[in-house]
């Protein structure tokens, strides 16, 4: 028996655990302490180090190593990152709905009812909306060649016409050169979203995944929330804190505000569409919804098929699509858009032309619908930096 009185052998081993416990921070303070001394020896100077230099220089280092691991290993990492970031997003969303249940009933049943319907939703997507589009699509990709002849020679009229004006030859040769390159970018347009699409269907196991640690984040929140506040230092705890929940409820709004709006005008688009009898209605229709959280922008980006295939499909068709369009757009203006998101955004549209040029030129059109949100975070927490620097003063 050991001395507690404990088992032969599991004594020791708990000692021997918590000896090897302690030699791990002994061994980073030896190797900090040798690093910073050689340091300042190679400079010819003399310090006294202390233990909190030490540490924070090796929390400095490991950072670093993680950071550096992490890029080398990005090829094999970026699932496990998407999976995390899908299911904070999907416990973020379904939070609010979440706590309105909980009124009624405990956690875990408000939870597998936002599954349940969430499965019941995603069933009667996949067994009459998608199928439906992906004809749509097909139909889309073996019509292209038609489409884009059609498209060229509304071009050789349109040049036919500024001849027949006298237009200078250099605004000629520049349509020129556009028109010949836009059924290359056009076509690579649509490969990339139909790749994209192959690569969205291969990863369904990432994203069943996903689903299901935005499960479990949604139903320990609380304990994820407090983890991550124990890792704030003390002293900034409390600012940190309430720039976080400023960010939680103005993004809150933003999103809850933006997906509802969408919602509304990929509905009406796609019954204005189906009305005037356009081909390819319900695409159409996803696509104006899609666009539609990118401001300004977005909305016309989302309309320009339809018009494109308006415009092929003759003048009466033509004439419908952009009153209908207007239409929406007029109506997501002056009533949807201020009753619901009020003034969350309220950024000046200078503000907002600049964040969606940025981020189109860095990220792409991912960037584009992630510019407005990432500008309302910078907001809060460049109003707080400077809140903090007047009260130095």
């Amino acid at each position: 028996m050991s001395p507690r009185g404990c088992p032969a052998g599991i004594g020791d081993n708990r000692i021997a655990k918590r000896k090897g416990l302690v030699f791990v921070p002994f061994l980073f303070h030896c190797l900090g302490k040798y690093i910073f001394s050689l340091l300042f020896f190679l400079k010819g100077e003399k310090m006294k180090l202390t233990r909190r230099h030490i540490w924070i220089f090796l929390t400095v280092l490991i950072f670093a190593a993680i950071v550096w691991f992490i890029a080398v290993q990005w090829d094999k990492l970026a699932s496990l990152f998407r999976m995390l970031i899908l299911g904070v997003i999907i416990a973020y969303i379904f939070t609010p709905l979440c706590d309105i249940l909980e009124r009624k009933m405990a956690r875990i049943w408000a939870i597998t009812v936002i599954v349940l319907t969430l499965v019941a939703l995603m069933t009667l997507i996949a067994l009459f909306f998608l199928p439906r589009v992906a004809d749509e699509i097909m139909e889309l990709v073996e019509r292209f060649p038609v489409l884009m002849e059609s498209i060229r020679d509304v071009l050789s009229n349109i040049q036919a016409g500024m001849d027949t004006m006298g237009i200078p030859d250099g605004i000629q040769d520049s349509i020129n050169a556009y028109s010949s390159t836009f059924q290359e970018k056009a076509t690579r347009f649509i490969m990339n979203f139909l790749d994209r699409s192959v690569i969205g269907v291969s990863s369904l196991p990432s994203l069943f995944m996903g689903f299901v640690l935005g499960f479990y984040f949604l139903k320990d929140r609380e304990y994820f929330a407090r983890v991550l506040t124990n890792i704030i230092p003390i002293r900034s705890r409390r600012t940190i804190v309430l720039v976080a929940s400023q960010i939680n409820h103005i993004l809150h709004c933003f999103i809850r505000g933006e997906v509802f709006t969408a919602a509304v005008v990929g509905a009406l688009a796609t019954t204005a569409y189906l009305i005037i009898g356009l081909p390819y209605a319900l695409l159409l229709g996803f696509l104006a919804a899609l666009f539609e959280f990118i401001p300004y922008f977005g909305p016309w980006i989302g309309a320009a098929p339809a018009l494109i295939l308006a415009y092929l499909a003759g003048p009466g068709k033509f004439l419908w699509s952009v009153v209908a369009i207007l239409l929406i757009q007029q109506l997501e203006n002056v009533f949807i858009s201020p009753k619901i998101l009020g003034n969350v955004v309220s950024l000046h549209p200078v503000y907002i032309i600049l964040a969606l040029w940025t981020g189109g030129q860095f990220f792409g059109i991912a960037g584009m619908f992630l510019a407005v949100p990432a500008v309302l975070i910078l907001r809060v927490i460049i109003k707080h930096i400077y809140l903090s620097i007047v009260a130095i003063k």
